[in-house]
């Protein structure tokens, strides 16, 4: 089994995102965040309202699938109030732009992404074969 060393974290960079884009990704956030809401609530509603047990099962594991996306939106939230959104939370390097831009709510910059995705069991990194 390799050893993986890891670089001690380094101090905050700035952001790679333009101020002027973040009210416009605040705005996108906060839209995510009402959909998952309402969504978690449609399907209570529906879990409430079915007999049948593997139907209620598969609502439940839709709506955790659900709670988790609203945490990473709100978690995303409290990083833009404190100033630190688009930072990565594992080596405090920027996360691109163009990354945010379609996950507004990613917390690793893409290296950090794939090494994690990679130590996940049965985990590979973006791009391996085999």
């Amino acid at each position: 089994m390799s050893q993986q060393i890891q670089a001690p974290p380094r101090p905050a960079q700035a952001t790679l995102v333009p101020k002027a884009h973040l009210p416009r990704l605040r705005a996108e956030l906060e839209q995510q965040q009402r959909f998952r809401l309402d969504q978690i609530e449609q399907l209570a509603s529906e879990a409430a309202l079915t007999a049948d047990e593997a139907r209620r099962q598969v609502i439940r594991a839709l709506i955790m699938a659900a709670e988790w996306a609203l945490g990473d939106i709100n978690w995303a939230l409290q990083r833009l109030n404190r100033g630190t959104y688009g930072t990565c939370e594992r080596c405090t390097a920027p996360v691109p732009f163009e990354r945010l831009n379609i996950l507004p709510m990613a917390r690793l910059c893409m290296p950090c992404q794939r090494r994690s995705e990679a130590s996940k069991p049965g985990g590979r990194a973006y791009g391996d074969i085999g």
